[in-house]
Parts: structure tokens; C-alpha cells; sequence
């Protein structure tokens, strides 16, 4: 954790002022025997939260595009070189964006730790008014969401997918009830521990009091603790209980049906959409220029495969956001706004996927009848399909149905790595070059600076033995 903890130590808690939390106008560092005396400053260590959290290191492009990038939906140009490496698996212990991944990540997990041990302090201390408990319980219950989801997305990189690892240290170490000293000796924990501390972590944020509303998209609202809960479940294989915390999100999202207009208009927009659960929100003058997905998907030359838009069937709305007047394959979800090329919201949770979470789970435990009927939500998208008959009507085929309908739906939004590890689908990678890759069994290295440190954390042992042939 070396450079982790040093930079956080060095300059204090990193907090964003103004609206929008990524500004990355820094405008106060707190020292650390200070950093949580009042309200205030729960308040501007949780915009430091968020400020890493979205941040392109993180999941303001890096995390997000590996899921494409790395899996059989998108290519890298090689002129460019901006994620070639993880495109067509030539990196190495050393890839930077695999650091900035690691570092990110973990910056989210002690931040929040931090702001979780201070907001517990100033009201275990009293003194304070209805409003200002209420306050600190949202903030409280936001950093347990973040810290939840932030460990989730590390350890489906760094650590072998659900089920799969008996290894103790194939997780991540665990900081759940204090953050980790600089210098302190560390160790990695097992991929279910991991799971463990996070489904712990959900179930804390649902129970800390005046969690943020479901109506407020741009924050870790109600709605989207329930959406992360149901996709941890997803991916440890509990369909009951996935398909279960997805109707809930649903219902406190107050979902309704978008319709095909508003779903294509809203990718060229900033203003949440009834899609959105919760989103990296962005605003007119907040973008992340040259590090945008925007631009590795625009200018950086990065495009989807030939298999991925064969997807589409004729007339499916969701092909209207592939192919500009330049590249045919150009992936348009994060083209921009009018007059900000570089200017998108980032979807973290939406609608349309906890009804294909319903639909998989639904499908799962054999029941055709109920996953057909969550699955109509995304799937008449295509002209074709109109009512529930028009889908497959056998569980086999229904699953196969829903992989592929996640790949139409979820394109650019970093899915798809993720999905292949959890199946166990083999999956073609490096633009077609390697074939029936077994991604399932492929875990990222841990980056080389966190082992060089000397402060215990493991190497994933053998990682490269795993890389596609």
C-alpha cells in the first residue's frame, strides 16, 4: 500500500469543492489530526471521495474501459497507443493502467474509511442538531456504499472471479475498521473474505439512517445500494437474492419505461435520465479532456469489433449509437454534448440492467415465464421482438439470449469482461487474434510498485500462465 498511503498521508484528504465533485480544483488539504472537527469537514472529505472515485484513473475511464477494451467488444488503435496493451494482452506488472486502477481504487476504500471513523466520532461526541446527525448519517452511509463498490470493481480485476479461488491471499487486504498506516505490513485476503467485507459494507449503508434519496442520480442514492447489492449477488451466483435487491432498486428508483427517442437522446446529454439510478455526473465545463472514454473512443481511434456490432439486428435503436460519419464502428454513447466534445455522463448503475439482472436470475432457477417478461424491458429495443413470445423459450437459450442482449445494451459501459469471467463464456480477444481465451481463469497482475513496496502484499502467482495463446 506504499504509494497509496504515502500520498494520502503527504497531502492530507484530498477535498473537491463546488458543485460537481470532479472538478479537480483541489481547494483545501486537511491535516490529518484535524481532518474531522466538524461537519464541514465530513462533508469536504466526502467530495474527495467522490473526487476519486470519478476520477480517470478510476472509474471515470480506466476501469470502465478495461471492461471493453479487454474482453471481445472493443479495439485499440494502435497509432494512437492508448490502451493497446490491455487490448491485445501484451503489458506487463508494470502497465500504468493498472496501477492508477489499484491506486484509485484503494484511494476511495481509506478516504472512506477515514470520513467513516470521523463521522462516528463527532456523533458518538453528541452536541449536535437534527440536521447535522442527518447529514453525517448520509455522508456516513455513501462512504460504505463507495468503499463497497470501489472493492467490489478491485477485486473482479485483481482477484479471480466468485467460486473460483481457494487462495487466501487472492483478494484484497481488507480495510474495513481502520485505515492501513503507512509502513504497516499487509496481507491480501481471499476473494470470498473480499465478497464478505463488501456485502457487510451494503448492508451497512442500507441501514445507516436518511440514506441519500433515491431521486438524487448524481450520488450513491438508496436505489443504487440496492443495484450494487444485486450485482454482487449476480456475481457470486445467488440469483434469489440478486433478482430480489434489483426489484428494489427499481421500485425506489420509481423506474418507468423510457421511450426509444429519450433512450438515444440521453447519451448527447448532462440532465439524468430516467435510465439513470446513479451516474458520474458531469457539467458543460467539467471534462476530462485527452483521459475522457469521450476521447479514447473519439480522436484515440478506439472502436468496437466487427463481432460486437454484429450484434445488432436490423432497426434495434441501440445501433443508433454506433458509427459516426467517420468510423462506422465508432462507439457514440460518450460522443459528447452540443459544444463539449468531451463532456458525458458516466452511467455507474442504470435502469435496463437490473431488469436483464431480473431476467438472468429469473432464467437461472428455470423460470422461462418471468425472465422472458423482465427481459421485454431492453430486448424490444429491436423492432423485431414485441412481446414475450418473440424470446427464446427455453432456459438454455434464454441464457445465451440475455449474454448477448448485456453486450447490446451495456456496450462502452465496461461490462462485458466482467460478464465472461463470472459465465465462464469463452470469448475471442485482441480484435480476433486469440481465440477461446478463458478469461475465468485470467486475473490482472497486482501492480509492480505495490509488490517492490516490500509491505506483504502477494503477487497473484502465475497470472501470466493464464494470458490468452
Amino acid at each position: 500500500m506504499k504509494r497509496i498511503y504515502s500520498l494520502i498521508v503527504a497531502g492530507g484528504l484530498l477535498a473537491a469543492g463546488c458543485d460537481s465533485y470532479f472538478n479537480e480544483d483541489l481547494y483545501q488539504n486537511i491535516p490529518q489530526e484535524n481532518a474531522y472537527a466538524t461537519v464541514s469537514d465530513v462533508e469536504n472529505a466526502l467530495n474527495g471521495v467522490y473526487y476519486a472515485f470519478g476520477s480517470y484513473r478510476f472509474m471515470g475511464r480506466n476501469a470502465v474501459a478495461i471492461g471493453d477494451m479487454s474482453a471481445d467488444m472493443a479495439v485499440a488503435d494502435a497509432k494512437s497507443g492508448h490502451f493497446v496493451t490491455l487490448n491485445t494482452y501484451t503489458f506487463s506488472e508494470t502497465e500504468a493502467v493498472l496501477e492508477d486502477v489499484w491506486q484509485y481504487g484503494y484511494k476511495v476504500i481509506d478516504l472512506a474509511t477515514r470520513s467513516i471513523n470521523g463521522t462516528k466520532a463527532l456523533l458518538a461526541a453528541g452536541g449536535l442538531g437534527e440536521a447535522d446527525v442527518a447529514t453525517l448519517n448520509k455522508a456516513m452511509a455513501q462512504c460504505y456504499a463507495l468503499r463497497a463498490f470501489s472493492a467490489f470493481q478491485l477485486v473482479n480485476i485483481f482477484g479471480l472471479p466468485y467460486g473460483t479461488d481457494n487462495n487466501e491471499h487472492g483478494g484484497l487486504v481488507i480495510v474495513e475498521e481502520k485505515p492501513i498506516e503507512l509502513r504497516a505490513e499487509v496481507s491480501r485476503s481471499s476473494v470470498k473474505a473480499t465478497y464478505e467485507w463488501i456485502l457487510r459494507d451494503v448492508e451497512k449503508a442500507v441501514n445507516t439512517p436518511n440514506v441519500v434519496g433515491s431521486d438524487v442520480q448524481k450520488y450513491f442514492n438508496g436505489a443504487a445500494v440496492k443495484a450494487l447489492e444485486a450485482r454482487v449477488n449476480l456475481y457470486m451466483g445467488k440469483y434469489g437474492k440478486a433478482k430480489e435487491a434489483a426489484a428494489e432498486a427499481l421500485k425506489l428508483r420509481n423506474a418507468a419505461p423510457v421511450e426509444d427517442e429519450a433512450y438515444v437522446g440521453m447519451w448527447k446529454s448532462t440532465a439524468i435520465s430516467g435510465e439513470d439510478i446513479f451516474t458520474i455526473a458531469k457539467s458543460s465545463d467539467d471534462n476530462l479532456s485527452a483521459n475522457s472514454l469521450n476521447t479514447l473512443y473519439g480522436s484515440y481511434g478506439g472502436a468496437l469489433t466487427k463481432r460486437a456490432v454484429g450484434l445488432f439486428a436490423k432497426g434495434d435503436i441501440r445501433a443508433q449509437l454506433v458509427g459516426d460519419g467517420k468510423n462506422p464502428r465508432r462507439p457514440m454513447k460518450f460522443a459528447g454534448i452540443a459544444g463539449a466534445d468531451a463532456v458525458n455522463n458516466i452511467p455507474v448503475f442504470r435502469v435496463s440492467e437490473m431488469y436483464l439482472i431480473m431476467a438472468e436470475a429469473a432464467a437461472q432457477s428455470g423460470d422461462v415465464s418471468g425472465a422472458r417478461k423482465e427481459l421485454l424491458n431492453t430486448a424490444k429495443r429491436n423492432p423485431a421482438i414485441r412481446t414475450e413470445d418473440d424470446l427464446p423459450g427455453t432456459k438454455e437459450a434464454l441464457l445465451a439470449f440475455i449474454a448477448e442482449e448485456r453486450q447490446r445494451e451495456l456496450f462502452e459501459e465496461g461490462h462485458r469482461w466482467y460478464d465472461a469471467r463470472r459465465t465462464g463464456e469463452k470469448i475471442e480477444v485482441a480484435d480476433g487474434k486469440y481465440k477461446n481465451f478463458n478469461v475465468r481463469s485470467f486475473v490482472f497482475p497486482i501492480p509492480a510498485d505495490e509488490i517492490n513496496a516490500g509491505f506483504g502484499t502477494q503477487q497473484n502467482p502465475n497470472w501470466v500462465n493464464a494470458m490468452p495463446k
